[in-house]
């Protein structure tokens, strides 16, 4: 966005355009949201603009940044949740992911990064659980002794 001007434009670079994979729940509701699209492209008729995005106005019409951020943030304020920004999502999911099992090398590829060190510098945190659960195997890594037993007994 150039100021409240939207523009668009090609990618960075040639891998910075690619297709992510989204869990089957994110599958199915975008799904319905298509299902619903299609609906309102009929109710509008010759009206409907196609503009091939998948989130626009009930016409299909273009759908202001903006208006998403103001949206969010609305939705936001009537939540318990930390204030974040619509952008502060990426984070998230980045965390989320990560804590969900995907490495740094994923992360990387997901986010379309051309560095593995930007992705870990700027991207990722971890969760207090998964800094739990990694401490817990590496220990169980270190060999340990077995406890002394009393070969008299034996």
């Amino acid at each position: 966005m150039d100021g409240r001007d939207p523009y668009e434009s090609e990618p960075k670079t040639d891998g910075s355009a690619n297709t992510i994979a989204l869990d089957g729940m994110t599958v199915a509701e975008l799904r319905r949201h298509k299902a619903r699209q299609e609906k309102e492209r009929a109710d509008w008729g010759d009206a409907w603009q196609d503009t091939g995005k998948v989130f626009t106005k009930e016409d299909g019409s273009w759908l202001h940044p903006e208006t998403v951020s103001e949206t969010f943030r609305r939705i936001l304020a009537t939540t318990d949740l930390p204030p974040i920004t619509l952008r502060d999502l990426r984070h998230v999911a980045a965390t989320l992911t990560h804590g969900g099992g995907g490495d740094i090398h994923a992360l990387k590829e997901t986010l379309r990064h051309s560095t593995i060190t930007l992705t870990s510098d700027t991207y990722t945190s971890l969760l207090p659980e998964l800094d739990r659960k990694i401490a817990e195997k590496a220990a169980k890594l270190i060999p340990r002794s077995r406890p002394a037993t009393d070969e008299s007994t034996a």
